[in-house]
């Protein structure tokens, strides 16, 4: 009896896993873009500057009452001003606070989000372009009600396009509100649909090609 109630336990838990599971991956924003922007598992790095980018949702499409788009720059040297967001829908993003350094994206922003987005998700990718960066100026631009696609299709509408040429080691994450004012409910972007700018392999392979010259010369003039 006790084997049986222990079996039949461990099976009620692996169900009540799985459907947590489920459900927080059916609610989380993913970033697509023109010219690339996929998910690695990591992040979803672009090819240098994201176009026509967006995000979907698992499940969708799903409508939300508000859409808030949140840019994160690495905190070197002084914050740029604010600038535009364009494309089917528009909104000029102005910083938020003075900078993120530890914690929680959401707590940073004063909401509460799902899934959380930790500093340590993003951070240690933006040192490999910016290394004394301790963290982001984050800019925040809300667009409104909006309606995202279904994370499924890759792609929106709705696209959007910064008029700021953002720093190597950016990201560019989502959040929509599909509860209302009064009682929000924020989806906010999966970690790894995040849209880093830009692609990290690109520079990986720039580096490694100089280094090949290097060498190359260092032969030839033995």
């Amino acid at each position: 009896m006790i084997k049986k109630f222990f079996l039949g336990f461990c099976a009620t838990l692996t169900s009540v896993v799985l459907l947590v599971a489920v459900s927080y991956a059916d609610t989380a924003l993913h970033g697509y873009c023109d010219n690339g922007c996929t998910d690695n598992g990591t992040n979803s790095p672009s090819i240098g500057q994201p176009t026509n980018f967006g995000f979907g949702i698992g499940g969708g499409p799903t409508a939300g009452s508000d859409f808030r788009i949140d840019v994160l720059i690495p905190n070197v040297g002084s914050a740029p001003g604010s600038f535009s967001i364009t494309g089917t829908l528009s909104g000029t993003a102005t910083q938020v606070g003075t900078q993120w350094t530890s914690g929680f994206l959401d707590t940073f922003l004063g909401i509460s989000g799902s899934p959380q987005n930790p500093i340590g998700a993003y951070l240690p990718a933006t040192q490999a372009f910016a290394p004394t960066a301790s963290g982001f100026f984050v800019f925040q631009a809300d667009l409104g009600a909006a309606t995202l696609p279904a994370q499924s299709t890759g792609t929106g509408p709705p696209f959007l396009n910064s008029s700021l040429t953002l720093p190597f080691g950016s990201y560019i994450v989502g959040f929509l509100n599909t509860g209302t004012a009064g009682t929000p409910s924020w989806n906010a972007t999966a970690n790894s649909g995040a849209i880093l700018v830009p692609e990290p392999t690109s520079l990986l392979l720039l580096g490694s090609g100089l280094a090949g010259i290097g060498l190359w010369r260092l032969r030839n003039k033995k």
